[in-house]
């Protein structure tokens, strides 16, 4: 049982941090694309395997395993060279934080992602042409709903937006401080911890929020060394192993 099967999107960073492990531990893999943009990752026969309609999944072998941390804490235990997952019990717990500290990140972050990017990017098009594409992966009308939300632009209010902002740059500084004086979030070695939170952080700039070396230095020198890394490097969108796309079960 050694093929591993990737459901992925270069852009998403929950799927670009299962990349970043695969690579880490220099695992081969192949990425089955999906088309987020077309709701692909809603359609029924994805939601077979990912019930919860997002990337990534993970197949190996007969085993399906979806959520990005539960993907990463698999992929450790079955693949033990390099772990980064930590050995002791205190720093696991904190790496198991940090991961929970991105979770609620994302939440705060996917509303402006929309927002600011995506919304833009679908109102390149029609609006016809875009419901045209999305009903082919799913007519259910809560998520044709929110394809409406996205394309007029009522995701947010700006006083909505501006909330959210403030949260995110808070969770910056508390990042800033954890820093300070320290190359890794948890103990002195590169950690899942790392791998967490950085994909996230990284992508900031998307949504207007620009991460300035005079307010978060440690955080700035922290992203840039880590960017620099090979793992990082090679899981940039259009950087990653695309092998083809993998079967589409029952298609």
């Amino acid at each position: 049982m050694t093929e591993l099967l990737l459901y992925d999107h270069p852009a998403s960073p929950c799927a670009r941090r299962v990349r970043i492990v695969l690579l880490e531990k220099h695992l081969s893999w192949t990425s089955h694309v999906l088309d987020l943009t077309r709701m692909e990752q809603k359609s029924d026969w994805y939601l077979k395997l990912n019930p919860n309609g997002i990337v990534p999944t993970l197949v190996h072998g007969d085993r399906v395993i979806y959520e990005s941390n539960v993907i990463t804490e698999y992929l450790d235990h079955v693949f033990p060279e390099n772990p980064l997952y930590p050995a002791d019990p205190w720093e696991r717990a904190q790496a198991k934080m940090w991961q929970v500290f991105e979770l609620e990140m994302a939440k705060e972050f996917r509303p402006l992602m929309y927002h600011r990017v995506i919304g833009p990017v679908d109102r390149a098009r029609s609006k016809d042409e875009l419901l045209a594409d999305v009903t082919r992966s799913t007519r259910d009308p809560a998520q044709l709903a929110w394809v409406h939300r996205v394309y007029d632009g009522s995701v947010l209010d700006d006083g909505e937006a501006r909330r959210l902002d403030a949260l995110l740059m808070q969770r910056l500084e508390r990042l800033d401080a954890q820093l300070a004086g320290r190359d890794f979030l948890v103990g002195d070695r590169f950690t899942i911890a790392d791998v967490s939170v950085l994909p996230r952080v990284a992508m900031y700039p998307w949504i207007q929020l620009p991460i300035d070396a005079a307010r978060h230095p440690h955080l700035r020198r922290w992203l840039d060394a880590n960017e620099a890394r090979p793992s990082f490097q090679k899981s940039l969108p259009g950087s990653a192993p695309i092998a083809g796309a993998g079967p589409r079960p029952g298609g």
